[in-house]
């Protein structure tokens, strides 16, 4: 279950937020194993990523209220408080393979879980070639994702400035970039465990 603020941020704006984030230090995703350990995984995860860690950044407030307001209109999740916000860069065959935001490790405190993730794309689709985001669609081929949703839908998950908002225990992954550059936000909020 996912809910899209379509093309909300303007071009220019997306634009602005990649020169500024790529002003930081690009460091190579990392992968938590069952375990717990961070570790590089070029298997599962081939992506550059740099967190924004400085709460007063205007980009927060941005990306925190689409959250606020996605949570309001569809999933009524107690939240208590929200993650940095991740900047990433998917080149050169970069992509993230299935995954979801909480695992279990996501977070310090066990009586806490990752709830809601957002993404803004930053590029604009015409940048890159592969790089999809894209939801588990059970035994049905992710084709059909525009078949299920409408063909809108799915090109809106794809455009410049839209955020897509879902439960971060959904699984999903984006796919290989085949060519240029996707760069994209992603946010997480954090609440107390479903009882």
């Amino acid at each position: 279950m996912f809910f899209i603020f379509p093309r909300a941020v303007h071009p220019d704006v997306c634009e602005q937020i990649v020169k500024d984030c790529k002003q930081n230090i690009l460091e190579k995703a990392l992968f938590v194993d069952l375990e717990g350990h961070r570790k590089d995984n070029p298997e599962v995860r081939k992506t550059l990523v740099h967190f924004i860690k400085d709460k007063d950044n205007k980009i927060n407030e941005l990306v925190w209220g689409f959250l606020r307001e996605a949570n309001k209109i569809q999933f009524n999740y107690d939240l208590t408080y929200f993650q940095p916000i991740q900047f990433a860069e998917y080149k050169d065959g970069g992509f993230y393979d299935w995954h979801q935001d909480d695992d279990g490790k996501a977070v310090e405190s066990p009586d806490e879980l990752r709830k809601l993730t957002a993404v803004l794309v930053l590029s604009h689709p015409d940048t890159f070639k592969g790089g999809e985001l894209q939801f588990f669609n059970g035994d049905r081929p992710m084709e059909d994702l525009g078949k299920i949703t409408g063909e809108q839908v799915a090109n809106d998950i794809k455009a410049q400035g839209s955020v897509i908002c879902f439960d971060s225990r959904d699984y999903h992954r984006v796919t290989p970039v085949v060519e240029g550059t996707r760069y994209s936000l992603a946010c997480w909020c954090v609440g107390p465990n479903f009882k």
